[in-house]
């Protein structure tokens, strides 16, 4: 049955569904749903991902990067639908792997942490990688790897912060994001140069046609490029107000995060003069500004450029700490390691053992890794998180029809049959080495949940998985 309304149910706060779930609020709840919005869109970072993921994308499937993206920023809002009605219901730190946690059971919840985990570790680094490769534009004399190594330091410093200081510093930095990102759409929409043909019949530098195939393999990355919104979930135990607010700040950052990406890498592909050199380049987006506006421009560009990667950087980070504090806060891991990962800063509240977890680790692959190798192998881990969601938006809908949903998605069930097709097709035109890593870590996965965590299932990963009970009273009590 299609749902035909997407406005938000009762107003249920935030604190009141975590408590329900059993957890006590550790963060400081200190930002507003525009601090959240500016957090998120920053994760999304419309430019940085136009500049570092996007010429994956296009190195992948030439100009058939253009249906790509457009096939991806399709599947990606379905998925955001069901992320900000799953969100709003489930408003924790711990994000996806505690929504999959509560409505597909603990063996499949812990997966999606690994999932998690193995995000966390390589998407700050794809990212900070990025900004090595604009600076190393800038002076080829500084080694790229070295310069993202430097970045993520710094980033990592900043994370441990209070969140309305770093909420605020994004905020700044994304607004000089959305203005270069929007002088890149102007550079390729004042220029244009390539005929419809690159949308309808895509081919490599070479000139050799390009497939549904191999469009599809880049779906992937290109989905990974505006991946972002569902952090939304992860900064909802610091966002004042209804949970609602949750699910609606998964949405509307997903939209604008998409339309600030796929806009500008259209005009951007239309723009450029010679496409076999644009799909060639290691910066293709830059070189289609600098054949329209010249080299100072590009130069200008580049240091905004550089300063919306720093700012990307430094929310994503501030994410994936919150997941892998979670994590620590619902015993997955020995209980040592969950007990350190778990702490919270007395007087700045936030989750700075993670963090520099987190932000360590992601400095040592900055100095290790190539940034195609890490963005195909994140993207994978990408769209298995994403199908899972899917899943999951389906299932609760049956099987937990008693639960508030303070924000319920439009067109139910569309949304999360398009992301598990989408999803499904995707994930079957991945590269066989990406999918046999992802492979090995689900099998090692399954070992340590059911060789550890299983037998002591009343001290680790012990999480209400069946909240019904809890969360019916609040609705009850909100409603009486």
């Amino acid at each position: 049955m299609v749902e035909p309304s997407g406005t938000p149910g009762p107003e249920v706060g935030g604190e009141e569904i975590l408590e329900a779930l059993g957890y006590k609020q550790e963060l400081s709840r200190a930002i507003g749903v525009a601090g959240t919005l500016a957090l998120v869109l920053s994760d999304i970072t419309p430019t940085a991902s136009l500049l570092v993921i996007g010429p994956v994308v296009i190195a992948t499937a030439g100009s058939g990067s253009l249906l790509a993206y457009l096939l991806g920023c399709f599947i990606a809002i379905a998925v955001a639908l069901c992320m900000g009605e799953l969100g709003s219901m489930f408003p924790v730190a711990g994000g996806l792997y505690s929504i999959v946690t509560r409505v597909l059971g603990r063996p499949l919840g812990f997966l999606a942490l690994l999932d998690y985990i193995g995000q966390a570790i390589f998407l700050p680094a794809s990212v900070a990688i990025g900004i090595g490769v604009y600076v190393q534009a800038l002076n080829p004399n500084i080694p790229s790897n070295l310069a993202a190594g430097v970045v993520m330091v710094l980033v990592t410093l900043l994370a441990i912060l209070k969140i309305n200081f770093n909420a605020v510093v994004t905020g700044i930095f994304l607004l000089i994001e959305l203005i270069v990102v929007s002088v890149l759409a102007l550079a390729g929409f004042t220029h244009l140069h390539q005929p419809l043909s690159i949308l309808t019949s895509p081919v490599m530098s070479d000139g050799t046609a390009v497939g549904l195939g191999l469009v599809f393999t880049a779906v992937a990355t290109a989905m990974f490029s505006v991946n972002g919104y569902d952090s939304a979930i992860n900064f909802s135990e610091e966002t004042k107000g209804s949970a609602a607010h949750v699910g609606q700040a998964v949405v509307i950052a997903a939209l604008i995060g998409i339309g600030f990406e796929l806009i500008p890498f259209i005009g951007i592909v239309f723009g450029a003069p010679d496409m076999a050199k644009f799909i060639q380049s290691p910066t293709p987006l830059t070189d289609v500004a600098r054949s329209a506006f010249g080299d100072t421009f590009v130069n200008i560009i580049t240091y905004g450029a550089i300063l919306a990667i720093f700012n990307a950087s430094l929310a994503i980070t501030l994410q994936f700490a919150r997941i892998v504090w979670s994590s620590g806060r619902d015993r997955a891991w020995p209980g040592p390691i969950s007990d350190a990962i778990a702490r919270v800063h007395p007087t700045l509240r936030s989750p700075w053992v993670a963090t520099l977890l987190v932000g360590g680790l992601a400095t040592i692959l900055c100095i290790q890794s190539s940034l195609v190798a890490v963005v195909t192998f994140t993207a994978v881990l990408l769209i298995l998180l994403y199908a899972l969601i899917a899943i999951s938006a389906l299932v609760s809908r049956v099987q937990q029809k008693g639960l508030p949903r303070p924000y319920k998605m439009p067109f139910w069930p569309i949304p999360p049959i398009i992301a598990l097709v989408g999803t499904g097709i995707a994930i079957t035109q991945q590269k066989q080495t990406d999918l046999i890593i992802v492979g090995v870590i689900i099998v090692v996965g399954v070992i340590y949940y059911f060789g550890f965590l299983q037998p002591r299932k009343d001290r680790y990963w012990s999480m209400t998985t069946d909240p019904a009970t809890e969360l019916a009273k609040l609705e009850a009590e909100r409603k009486g």
